[in-house]
């Protein structure tokens, strides 16, 4: 009866692996694996958009992307033409929200009265839908009765309307402004939970050194947030690389071509131009631009707290 007892526990020993992690692999197979390897396969064949019928072609879906007429030599120029607007709209967005949300998380951190209520306020343009947010600023951008050039006219700071959403480059500002409204208070919500595990014991400790208020940042809170600084960029740049809810409800990618970024692009070319395996290629490219730069942030960001 004993020996049967623990042939049974063995038995069990043996599938709790399995039963334990195995329905979370299934999850990744399912909601990540599948869908990856799918647009993988895609990728390598071109789709009639009038007939849906596929023709396996290869990596020719990648050299058209990348090279002018799909030949090796002169890069396409909407390649380039939409890299730059994905790194302006990226980089300018992620920089300015990172540091308005660090300075604010620095600021809630601190014993402010009405602090919970000015927490609660911050986090709305986050829980807002995106399309209703684009909207939002799209109609504030209006030129003729938007509230932002009513604001400036009515105040006597400009004489006429400003066309913010027919100028390519202030059509691009005004996506960043609307960008960093909206995902800011994520940033201040990831950062605000990681000043909260700093020690305040460190900071008392600096104070008595006689440290000053960047060297006690660096040297004390730094640490401390890396992690969820790592957080807070990983996911806000894999937002923005793949951001077409604002950009295409406030500008469909224009005027012209101005602020067409990959996502739109993408958009554009699968679901509008019905070319889904060029579509398939710009996203695989998207993904491997995303892991590396995923690997950068960890890379520099990852780690414990006073690790080397």
């Amino acid at each position: 009866m004993a020996e049967n007892t623990r042939s049974l526990r063995r038995r069990l020993d043996r599938l709790f692996i399995p039963l334990t992690v195995g329905p979370t692999v299934l999850w990744i197979a399912g909601v990540i694996l599948y869908p990856t390897l799918q647009l993988l396969w895609s990728s390598l064949f071109y789709t009639n958009p009038i007939t849906q019928e596929k023709q396996f072609v290869g990596l020719d879906n990648f050299a058209s992307l990348i090279f002018e007429n799909g030949t090796v030599g002169a890069l396409n120029p909407d390649l380039v033409q939409f890299t730059k607007h994905t790194l302006v709209y990226v980089g300018c967005s992620v920089t300015i929200s990172f540091l308005l949300g660090l300075g604010i998380a620095m600021l809630l951190n601190k014993d402010l009265k009405g602090r919970g209520w000015i927490r609660t306020a911050v986090i709305v343009p986050w829980i807002l839908p995106y399309v209703m947010s684009g909207l939002m600023w799209r109609w504030m951008f209006q030129t003729q009765y938007g509230a932002i050039n009513g604001v400036l006219v009515g105040g006597g700071v400009i004489s006429e309307q400003i066309p913010f959403l027919s100028d390519g480059t202030l059509a691009m500002m005004a996506l960043i402004i609307a960008d960093v409204w909206v995902f800011t208070p994520f940033i201040i919500i990831i950062l605000l939970a990681g000043l909260q595990n700093v020690p305040e014991q460190l900071y008392d400790a600096a104070e008595v050194d006689g440290a000053s208020r960047w060297s006690r940042f660096w040297n004390v809170t730094y640490p401390f947030l890396k992690p969820s600084i790592l957080v807070a960029l990983t996911i806000r740049i894999i937002f923005d690389i793949r951001a077409l809810d604002l950009v295409w409800v406030m500008t469909h990618g224009g005027p012209g071509k101005s602020t067409e970024v990959w996502a739109s692009w993408l958009y554009r070319t699968a679901m509008v131009f019905g070319d889904t395996g060029q579509g398939a290629a710009l996203g695989v490219v998207m993904l491997a631009v995303t892991f590396a730069v995923v690997a950068v942030l960890y890379k520099v960001f990852g780690g414990t707290p006073y690790e080397t």
